[in-house]
């Protein structure tokens, strides 16, 4: 329907606020339009026969209907924010550019009253920012939340922007660095090994549950980027299948670094020593340009320029001691694990508060995803990860790999990349979600 120029300049009226619309409305083409829309969008709020002009009652409830269902100040009244949301949604009907928005979480320190303590760490706010420049680079509109502002409410809240603002076409990235821990598995969900695996946001844990549903709530045809630098983060999404490499090969890198690691043990505290100086860390994060210049005086042999056959971290291998020497600098520049494990009686404290979690997230846990989704975790969900200095150590390697968008793989390529040069108690995982998302392993990563 194409408006006249009387509804176009009242419905201008409207989305600047000057003279909202409510019951009474004396502007029938106007009212009929968002009737209209209302009708087409869902039967739920009104059947298209309804849309006769007037605004009254059933016209309101409409309304406000469809107020509560996008997140708006619920009145009735079709104002500024209530048009600006249905032209959102319609203006897709119009060739439109795709869009990237990025949220990025970085919590060193928890919220005490809740978890006991703030169980410090010093990379994490780093890695946000790292990964915040990095989407920047490549045209993402990107969102920090840092320590007490990371609070599952704002990122639910972003979550929920993003369910209503992004359509077919458009990507969100998200970063996660900081504790990872697991609960008791109590949902539908059955996890083999019976536990949930959480993200320690600074107000409280994230169950996976919980993520899931809320991606879930994305359109169909929106792309998700999950980064996840925490521990027991190889499925944080939900328990899928992941991608791995051959089994065998796996097995014996883990044996050969193991060996390493064990003839280091009896040097490891004189070495780390050494290499800090003897000075703690420092638990402030770093600036975007400081950060910059420890990368430029720490960075590892660039990778190849097309992507392929990335050289590992440290080619030091003049001999078995060269070796150690460079596994005991890994440990000396990386700091504690990023676990909080169920033996710190999180969960036992606020039961309640996760199980009430779980049940409100449902059958959206199990539903399945209309967005597609790839997901980067860290390690898989019986490992552990370690923050840093700087960088927590997988942050640094994905920062490291892609080369300042020197690389121009795709996600397998990439996860290749991050598996030589990851420790052996620390296997990356990469994981799809959603049908058709296997797919994503053969595009750039990031891309939008």
């Amino acid at each position: 329907m194409t408006p006249t120029d009387d509804t176009r300049a009242r419905l201008e009226l409207v989305a600047s606020n000057d003279k909202p619309m409510g019951r009474g409305e004396t502007q029938r083409s106007a009212v009929r339009a968002v009737q209209a829309a209302l009708a087409d969008l869902n039967s739920s709020y009104m059947l298209p026969v309804e849309a006769d002009g007037f605004y009254g009652a059933r016209t309101a409830t409409a309304v406000e209907a469809f107020q509560r269902d996008y997140g708006l100040f619920a009145d009735g009244v079709v104002g500024k924010q209530t048009i600006v949301q249905l032209d959102a949604i319609y203006s897709t009907a119009v060739n439109r550019e795709p869009i990237g928005i990025s949220v990025h979480i970085g919590v060193d320190r928890l919220d005490a009253g809740h978890y006991g303590e703030s169980f410090p760490l010093s990379s994490c706010v780093n890695d946000a920012r790292g990964m915040a420049a990095l989407a920047g680079a490549l045209g993402y509109r990107a969102t920090i939340f840092e320590n007490e502002n990371a609070t599952v409410a704002n990122f639910s809240a972003f979550m929920r922007y993003a369910a209503v603002n992004l359509f077919a076409g458009d990507t969100l990235l998200f970063t996660f660095s900081g504790h990872g821990s697991q609960i008791p598995d109590t949902g539908s969900d059955a996890e083999a090994d019976g536990l949930d695996e959480t993200f320690c946001f600074h107000d409280r844990m994230l169950v996976d549950d919980q993520f899931y549903a809320l991606v879930a709530e994305l359109q169909q045809g929106v792309r998700v980027i999950g980064v996840f630098d925490s521990c027991h983060s190889g499925t944080a999404a939900k328990k899928i299948g992941s991608l791995g490499v051959e089994q065998d090969r796996r097995q014996r890198r883990a044996e050969r670094l193991d060996q390493m690691e064990k003839a280091a043990t009896a040097y490891e505290e004189s070495f780390r020593s050494v290499v800090s100086g003897g000075e703690a860390y420092s638990a402030v994060p770093l600036t975007e340009e400081e950060l910059r210049s420890q990368l430029e005086e720490d960075l590892p042999p660039a990778p190849a320029a097309d992507g392929a056959d990335l050289a590992p971290l440290a080619p030091l291998a003049v001999g078995e001691g060269l070796e150690v020497l460079a596994d005991l600098y890994a440990d000396g520049t990386t700091g504690k694990g990023k676990l909080l494990d169920s033996l710190t009686g999180i969960y036992d404290k606020s039961q309640d508060l996760y199980d009430s979690v779980r049940d409100a997230a449902g059958p959206k846990e199990q539903a399945e995803l209309q967005a597609t989704m790839i997901t980067l975790s860290a390690c898989n969900d019986a490992q552990t990860t370690p923050a840093g200095s700087v960088y927590s150590l997988f942050t640094y390697n994905i920062i490291t790999a892609w080369n300042r968008g020197g690389f121009t793989g795709n996600y397998r390529q990439f996860y290749q990349a991050l598996l030589d040069r990851s420790r052996a108690d620390a296997t990356p995982v990469l994981t799809t979600y959603g049908r058709g998302a296997e797919n994503l392993i053969y595009v750039r990563p990031f891309s939008t």
